[in-house]
């Protein structure tokens, strides 16, 4: 979410020449333990802030987008689709560790994923394992954009990035045959996708408040859009749902000699 945050900051700026946002990066767990702490006024992340570990009955979720996950390859690997079994088996039980167990070249697996703070790593847990943890030779790497990199300079690599950061360097992977569409998505063929929350300790800070409705503005919105989230409206329109949400830590505080942005979270 950290890009679209980005994008709409700038935005933001730009009519309100008073403020400025500073948007960091982190991971989900960061962007909901820096809002909880009151480091941040908003906390952005790509997990659900459940009630059990975030007590705090002030804690506020707003949802303003969707982003939809993919599976990424490396160009040279030629399979096209995975089942979520053989997902499992790549990166939880090990039993496929070679490209030519799925119909692909004679190459080793090698599984990219993010760090144990990032909500996209926990959202691949929970509907692609299952709730199984990663197992086995993992790389690791700190963000979207470095699976991304990782995957297209590494032989045989596989990972999952948000949309907003895909590029023609890596190949999608169709899940089950379907693709992260929102054709596919609200059709629930597709459940590799999470929304993209922001959280807040109540809403009476009217910097605060003027941010969160910009980002529902038609400008974002079709801003989100055209950088691969899905607006809010066309899952709403189509009824679909689903607890588990994004959250991106954004902090802001007022200064005598200005109005101040701060915001820390999730990458995406």
């Amino acid at each position: 979410m950290q890009p679209l945050v980005s994008a709409a900051a700038s935005l933001f700026e730009r009519q309100h020449p008073q403020v400025h946002i500073q948007v960091d990066g982190g991971g989900s767990r960061a962007g909901l333990a820096a809002v909880t702490s009151h480091q941040a006024d908003i906390g952005d992340s790509d997990i659900y802030a459940d009630p059990a570990i975030y007590p705090d009955p002030n804690l506020t979720d707003h949802i303003v987008c969707v982003i939809p996950f993919a599976m990424v390859v490396n160009p040279d690997v030629t399979v096209t689709s995975l089942t979520r079994q053989q997902i499992i088996d790549i990166f939880s039980t090990g039993s496929i560790r070679n490209w030519s167990q799925v119909g692909g070249p004679d190459l080793p697996i090698v599984p990219v994923v993010r760090p144990q703070t990032s909500g996209t790593r926990d959202t691949f847990r929970k509907y692609i394992l299952g709730g199984r943890d990663e197992k086995g030779k993992l790389l690791q790497t700190d963000s979207s954009v470095t699976v991304r990199e990782t995957v297209a300079h590494t032989p045989g690599a596989i990972g999952y990035l948000g949309l907003s950061v895909l590029t023609p360097a890596v190949r999608v992977l169709a899940i089950e045959g379907a693709r992260p569409t929102l054709t596919d998505i609200v059709a629930g063929r597709y459940i590799f996708w999470s929304y993209e929350h922001m959280y807040t300790l109540g809403d009476d800070n009217p910097l605060l408040s003027a941010f969160l409705d910009f980002m529902l503005s038609a400008p974002v919105q079709q801003k989100a859009q055209e950088m691969g989230y899905i607006p809010i409206a066309a899952m709403n329109l189509n009824g679909s749902s689903r607890e588990g949400a994004s959250v991106l830590s954004l902090a802001m505080v007022t200064r005598p000699e200005q109005d101040r942005a701060f915001s820390r979270g999730e990458e995406g």
